[in-house]
């Protein structure tokens, strides 16, 4: 069956069977390329430890959650040295894509886990409008206003919004200035966090179940190797100069970020957060 002929389930199951296919495939090649694997030593153990390691493929692997449930690692493989060095690796198989999937009510949960403080109501309110279906449920009044708004002075976007159930960043700003601009702020102050929940960790509780290195194995004429570490620095530090901002398309209905992108993701309403990497990004960061 062609890729063009999949319906929506089918293409998911195919981009899964495919992902982990890749993983086992390049976990056979690194075993006997010592070449890519003291390149991974340089960059991320900044030593060259003894003999081979020890390499096995960990992907679609459940680990425990900070929520108490299990989640799905970041990790696609782990690479082990008897010296004791071990570095876990997530893979990329392509240019672009999804590198995390998360509920918004999750999502504003991690953060607050992780910064140890409630997120601010404007902020809440931004990020449930921009990702919309469900999660408009206790902010109807503020749907249905802006909306009234956007009929009347950009039909354009009204039907967008209506169709995909959530506002668009043109339509939060204009009518809720003070939200759109605190949840700006938000993206830009956390971008590290973000990055690293987004690339390294997840929902993960464990340090040990997060990635740290991520590897395209098929974009490029050879394996490009990025340390998650440096990518969130990196990340941090472009957005002291450069804010986080709308796409110029539709209204802006994705947010651009350092690493790639965050879109609406629509799954039967219940709309998701989803954030996707982009390596002509990363490669620069």
């Amino acid at each position: 069956m062609e890729n063009s002929n999949r319906n929506r389930s089918e293409g998911w199951r195919h981009a899964k069977l495919d992902g982990h296919a890749n993983e086992k495939q390049f976990a056979e090649l690194l075993v006997k390329n010592r070449e890519f694997i003291s390149e991974i030593e340089k960059h991320i153990t900044k030593k060259f430890p003894k003999g081979p390691p020890e390499i096995s493929v960990d992907g679609a692997k459940h680990v425990e959650s900070i929520f108490g449930d299990m989640t799905t690692s970041k990790v696609d493989l782990s690479m082990k040295w008897n010296s004791g060095e071990e570095i876990n690796v997530s893979l990329k198989k392509s240019n672009s894509g999804q590198a995390w999937l998360v509920s918004v009510p999750r999502f504003i949960s991690a953060v607050e886990f992780h910064l140890k403080c409630k997120l601010d109501t404007e902020v809440q309110i931004g990020i449930s409008l921009f990702i919309g279906g469900t999660n408009l449920a206790n902010f109807k009044n503020y749907f249905e206003k802006a909306l009234a708004s956007d009929k009347k002075k950009n039909p354009g976007i009204a039907e967008q919004e209506i169709h995909q159930s959530r506002l668009l960043a043109k339509s939060i700003e204009t009518n809720y200035p003070s939200v759109w601009e605190a949840t700006i702020n938000f993206f830009n102050a956390n971008v590290g966090l973000i990055t690293r929940l987004s690339f390294a960790q997840g929902l993960a509780k464990s340090v040990k179940d997060a990635a740290d290195v991520i590897i395209y194995n098929k974009v490029t004429d050879g394996p490009s190797i990025f340390s998650i570490p440096r990518i969130i620095e990196n990340a941090k530090s472009l957005t002291k100069n450069v804010s986080i901002t709308p796409g110029p398309k539709n209204g802006g209905s994705t947010l651009l970020l350092p690493t790639g992108f965050l879109q609406m993701h629509h799954p039967q309403s219940d709309n998701l957060l989803q954030f996707h990497h982009q390596y002509k990004k990363i490669s620069k960061l």
